[in-house]
């Protein structure tokens, strides 16, 4: 019997599925302190969209999608898994952008695979992620980790128009991850509101990315978590430059 290799993009989300397993599995006790401006959740880390409003003076970050919204808003609260009815779809939109904000303790699913991590006293926590329209598709499926886990959905039609990364003196790449990928340096945002820049690499060894690609058993992706127990890690924020040290970043909590 001949045994195809696993295709690289196949083994990495199943790596990546053990530490989800692992989170739904053990208790959550990782509190959020700073933002990315990003798109998509990893490991229990809440990200903001990697977008910027059409509204003059909003902070646009390079490689941040200038996003347009289309038609009303669709909103609601809910318990458990559900498929949220989105109505017609309008002929410009070519993705949506959903808004979820926790009512208590769990993780809600989306179907590209991400999920947001709701800590058990994280209620009012809010990640938005874009997510690009399928064909004919008039609804979102939403699932959740437990049939007890509430969330409030704000759900809108989206037309993305992408910009590009910034590229400092040392020739590394900044701003916002998107879609398309990450760059050398991410845009982070401090709780008090000021933005700076952490090595994609520091924080993918950091948070456990890096690990992740290892595992090979829910055991040993918990086998990991346990040996951090207790501790913070934690890389170092820059300036645009990639060399002015402005402040630190916690990567994960354990």
């Amino acid at each position: 019997m001949t045994i195809d290799p696993m295709d690289p993009v196949v083994g990495e989300k199943g790596r990546l599925a053990l530490v989800e397993h692992v989170a739904v599995t053990s208790p959550i006790r990782r509190r959020q302190r700073w933002w990315w401006i990003g798109v998509g959740v990893f490991a229990g880390v809440g990200l903001i969209g990697g977008v910027g409003a059409t509204a003059a003076g909003s902070l646009i970050e390079p490689g941040a999608d200038i996003v347009t919204g289309y038609g009303n808003p669709v909103t609601g609260t809910y318990t458990g898994s559900h498929t949220i009815e989105l109505g017609g779809t309008p002929d410009s939109a070519t993705s949506i952008m959903v808004e979820l904000t926790c009512l208590s303790g769990g993780i809600v699913y989306l179907p590209d695979g991400t999920g947001t991590i709701c800590p058990d006293l994280g209620a009012g926590m809010t990640s938005r992620t874009p997510l690009t329209l399928s064909a004919e598709q008039d609804s979102l499926e939403v699932r959740t980790s437990d049939p007890t886990v509430g969330f409030h959905a704000h759900i809108i039609y989206t037309g993305m128009t992408p910009t590009e990364w910034a590229v400092n003196e040392n020739s590394d790449t900044y701003g916002a991850t998107n879609t398309r990928g990450e760059p050398d340096l991410i845009s982070v945002m401090t709780t008090e509101g000021r933005l700076g820049y952490i090595y994609a690499d520091q924080l993918s060894e950091a948070s456990g990315r890096t690990a992740a690609k290892d595992f090979t058993s829910p055991a040993a992706a918990l086998a990991w978590q346990e040996e951090r127990e207790g501790t913070a890690a934690m890389i170092a924020i820059y300036e645009s430059d990639g060399q002015t040290v402005i402040g630190e970043f916690e990567a994960g909590r354990w």
